[in-house]
């Protein structure tokens, strides 16, 4: 009878235990609880991207081709993708679909197909060279990247960051930072119906339209961009989310400013690339030696209206670009590349949305930026800065081209850190409060407004980091890389700046914060690992069997315990 009662009270049990089973798993459908257990939130979706996502108008693929047999570092970079991507799917309403491809995978006709869909949108293989463990050097070819499409639009997603003076730990852990940012950067790009208007301002002998194809074409990709001058009516710039004034070296009149200045006071924001002194390489090339002298273009007084000075002064810097030389003074032309301190290589600050993990930005003759009216309702960040080693020239300085064969005097190198660059957010005054309207403007019964409405800018020291270099050869124009330093090489962070820039200026719903996200590195002590070696080997090996023998002695022992009389 009590065998009975047992089993019946066992049956009873087991068909609770399944019911709660049954009912957490309803439950669990019903309501989705993720629990990120991390302190800087590694794996949670900022609200931004989970709005956006749950309200995606059709269906969006992804092609990720980072799999196979792969390296530690790029698995790593590879599950966190996936990862990511799993996390979009659950928001995503089922409008989202993931697929990752082994580029290795299949037959030979269709192994090139892929390299030649990767290749239209500028996506090459990386090379990767690797030491086995027996001494051999292994190469071998990854894709480190993501295509998205949506309807008959297709975005190429970079999933690599290398950034040149990191570790590869480092570059990993910034790759994996900056997965979210890229994916939903691509995501909103292909969505977006109608691109935001942005202008090239004219009329004041700014940088024509070939001196900044480069930044042009990489702003294309989110907006519509313009170029025009200012007429007589103020509200000509209002369709524009950004009007950028690029290098220039004529005078503003009082119209104009007036103009920008309204601009900015209903909300426009605004982007000044201002060189404060008036030297260029052309004209050194022309004769080895030149003068550079104060350029105003009559905006320092609004400038210094809005927060900021641009000082009269050339900069040089030991941590400076290359220019070519030619040591040949007869016969064939011999270029050398030799550091040209007036090519600063600009540090950029490593906690701002526009800077962070940006390479070093190359400027030329680049001048210093001061911040003034402590009494203004506006925040400010330094966004670019000399080195620790920078040599400050007041107006009027004499530029030698033969200076490069000079040691320089690092004695004379007394400033560090000197701003060139800043972002500034708030409520500006307006420069043309208690004064007059200039003449030949039409208000159109509008009211001339003194205080801005929540906007922004950003002022940069240097007219020529937008500046793409252009060769003519036959009469044919050549564009050289934006921010390409032709001694060593190497292309810096000149565009990455300006479409950051640009970013986030036009930024109103708060996508450029996902730039700002910060993974802390957990690395492993390779000393104590190195030393310790034999003691954890020997730790995995043994603690396993370990538990299993003291399991089951404490096993037997209950068991004993409980049945042995």
């Amino acid at each position: 009878m009590r065998n009975q009662e047992n089993r019946i009270n066992s049956l009873f049990k087991l068909a609770i235990v399944l019911v709660v089973i049954v009912v957490v798993n309803w439950l669990a459908q019903q309501w989705f609880i993720r629990v990120d257990l991390t302190s800087e939130g590694r794996y949670t979706l900022s609200d931004t991207t989970k709005d956006f996502l749950s309200n995606l108008p059709e269906d969006v693929y992804v092609k990720v081709y980072l799999d196979g047999d792969l390296n530690v570092g790029f698995s790593k970079l590879s599950n966190a993708t996936r990862e990511m991507m799993e996390e979009f799917e659950v928001y995503g309403n089922d409008k989202l679909l993931f697929e990752f491809i082994d580029p290795a995978e299949g037959t030979i006709q269709e192994k090139k197909d892929r390299m030649k869909e990767l290749k239209e949108y500028g996506l090459e293989p990386q090379l990767v060279d690797e030491t086995a463990e027996d001494g051999r050097k292994i190469r071998s070819y990854v894709f480190p990247y993501a295509l998205v499409y949506y309807n008959e639009r297709v975005v190429g997603v970079n999933l690599l960051e290398n950034l040149p003076g990191r570790g590869g730990a480092e570059n990993l852990n910034i790759s994996i930072e900056s997965l979210e940012f890229k994916f939903a950067d691509a995501f909103k790009r292909l969505i977006t119906e109608e691109k935001p208007r942005i202008a090239f301002l004219e009329g004041h002998g700014e940088l024509d339209e070939l001196d900044v194809i480069e930044a042009t074409d990489a702003l294309s990709a989110y907006y519509q961009v313009d170029r025009g001058r200012i007429g007589n009516n103020p509200s000509i710039l209002d369709p524009y989310k950004l009007v950028i004034v690029a290098k220039p070296s004529r005078s503003f009149s009082e119209k104009d400013k007036f103009i920008l200045d309204q601009y900015l006071m209903n909300g426009g924001r605004l982007l000044f690339f201002v060189d404060a002194v008036n030297v260029t390489l052309d004209s050194l090339r022309r004769a080895p030696q030149t003068m550079g002298l104060y350029a105003d273009v009559n905006l320092q007084d609004q400038l210094f209206k809005y927060g900021v000075r641009i000082n009269p002064v050339i900069v040089e810097d030991i941590q400076a670009g290359r220019i070519m030389m030619n040591v040949s003074p007869k016969g064939q032309p011999k270029l050398v590349p030799f550091p040209w301190l007036y090519s600063p290589l600009m540090a950029t600050s490593p906690v701002h949305a526009i800077t962070r993990n940006v390479n070093l930005v190359r400027g030329d003759f680049t001048s210093t930026i001061d911040t003034v009216g402590r009494d203004l309702e506006v925040s400010r960040e330094v966004l670019l800065r000399t080195s620790q080693l920078t040599k400050v020239n007041q107006t009027p300085v004499f530029i030698n081209m033969m200076e490069v064969n000079q040691q320089p005097d690092r004695k004379a190198f007394n400033h560090s850190f000197l701003p060139t660059a800043i972002a500034q957010e708030g409520y500006f005054p307006s420069v043309f409060q208690n004064r007059q309207v200039p003449a030949g403007i039409q208000m159109n019964g509008k009211q001339v407004k003194v205080k801005s409405q929540l906007t922004r800018m950003v002022v940069v020291a240097d007219g020529d980091i937008i500046k793409n270099e252009v060769r003519f050869k036959d009469s044919n124009p050549q564009v050289q890389q934006l921010g390409f330093d032709e001694g060593s090489k190497q292309v810096f962070g000149n565009k990455d700046f300006i479409v950051n820039a640009v970013n986030y200026l036009c930024d109103d719903e708060g996508w450029m914060a996902l730039r700002g996200r910060n993974f802390t590195l957990r690395l492993l002590d390779r000393e104590q690992l190195s030393s310790g070696t034999i003691f954890w080997k020997w730790l995995n090996v043994g603690a396993p069997v370990l538990l299993i023998i003291i399991g089951s002695v404490v096993f037997l022992w209950i068991r004993k315990r409980k049945y042995g009389k």
